[in-house]
């Protein structure tokens, strides 16, 4: 056969080769390879994935990929930090899968003599797998956790939430996304177990937060975590890790201060109240509303309505104009799908009312001009630039 005939080449055969191909052969590394194909190659068992230089690395360090996805979902690959897509794509170049090949940096430079290595291929492809970096898919963790909120029914009956292996299971995101998503979806860990707060249960908690602040007479700029958690979880009404947790979401560590002293995130704490209110009905005259948020917040805090960003909706063509909750949360994941939501709840935007609304979606490659470049259409009114939908009148 073919291949034991090219094993059979000897050093001459070698010489005779590069004379012929008219190669001048110190210009060559001094290790010619004979490869042969093998009568049994292997085939759709075996895919071939192409990765990042990066990935790469990390795969000599010991690091795995993991497949994550339900049945219903596309599979995606997950490093310890990143999520990938993961596409079949085709070459019109043959792809050999080649055993014991060695490669031209691993060839032994203080050799002088030719010598010869043999291979073989072990498989000829024409397809193969690449991957590319993709966002995670967050919105299933707050999903899944959403079907069983905490409530103070929760806590006396002891109710368990979902480890970070469970959630993995479910979720596509590497480990280190993952977390990051339970801090955005401002999750709680009870027992080594992942909740997410009832709205209700969590206003109550940093409710009482804020009156043991206001009762102590403490500077919103100066507060203290270990008197106020230790305080409210002897009361027995919420336990420490609850009461630690809703405090590290709505204070800071305060600059110039002690371990134990804390800002009050005044932005944080006043979005939370107006999304409360907006969560309580269907709309209200803008106007009643803010006046409503402001003397519903603690005193000190200003309510703005910059604070709730991606969160409303503020009709002022309608008089008197009104606001209504409108979550980025709540839109399909789909740009085109979500800018076709947009424009039927408003005709045209601007760049700054649309931008909470289409960032999430952005890529690497993709920001939002570069999103609403593509999917949607400028147009310019009394010298102010607005987006509305490409097909539009």
């Amino acid at each position: 056969m073919e291949g034991d005939v090219l094993f059979e080449r000897s050093l001459d055969d070698v010489t005779d080769m590069i004379t012929h191909a008219k190669l001048i052969e110190s210009d060559l590394k001094t290790l010619s390879q004979i490869i042969s194909f093998n009568t049994d190659m292997v085939g759709e068992e075996v895919k071939l994935l192409e990765v990042t230089k990066d990935l790469a690395k990390s795969f000599e360090a010991g690091e795995t990929l993991k497949i994550r996805g339900e049945d219903a979902e596309n599979a995606v690959l997950c490093s310890r930090d990143k999520t990938f897509e993961v596409k079949e794509a085709e070459t019109s170049n043959s792809l050999l899968l080649l055993y014991r090949i060695v490669l031209p940096g691993q060839v032994d430079t203080a050799a002088s003599a030719r010598s010869l290595g043999w291979s073989s291929v072990g498989g000829v492809f024409h397809k193969y797998l690449e991957i590319v970096e993709v966002r995670p898919k967050l919105r299933k963790l707050k999903e899944v956790l959403s079907r069983n909120l905490y409530t103070d029914d929760s806590r006396r009956e002891k109710k368990r939430g979902l480890t970070i292996s469970e959630l993995l299971d479910v979720v596509q995101a590497s480990e280190a996304e993952l977390k990051q998503g339970l801090k955005q979806y401002e999750c709680v860990e009870v027992e080594g177990a992942w909740v997410l707060l009832d709205q209700d249960y969590q206003m109550m908690v940093l409710s009482r937060i804020l009156k043991f602040i206001d009762e102590n007479s403490w500077r919103l700029d100066c507060v203290h975590k270990k008197e106020t958690v230790s305080t409210l979880s002897e009361a027995g009404l919420v336990e420490a890790e609850v009461v630690a947790q809703v405090w590290d979401m709505y204070t800071k560590p305060m600059v110039g201060g002690e371990e134990d002293d804390f800002s009050l995130d005044k932005d944080r704490v006043s979005r939370f109240y107006g999304d409360f209110l907006l969560a309580a009905n269907s709309g209200y005259v803008l106007t009643e509303f803010l006046e409503m948020w402001q003397k519903a917040v603690p005193d000190g805090v200003v309510t703005d309505l910059d604070q709730l960003s991606g969160l409303v909706l503020v009709d002022e063509e309608k008089s008197p104009a009104v606001i209504r909750r409108f979550s980025e949360e709540s839109l399909p994941v789909s740009v085109a799908d979500r800018l076709g939501v947009l424009f039927s709840a408003r005709e045209r935007w601007t760049l700054d009312q649309i931008s909470p609304f289409v960032q999430p979606l952005t890529t690497l490659k993709l920001n939002v001009n570069a999103l609403l470049t593509k999917y949607a259409r400028p147009l310019n009114i009394n010298g102010v630039k607005y987006f509305c939908a490409k097909h539009g009148k």
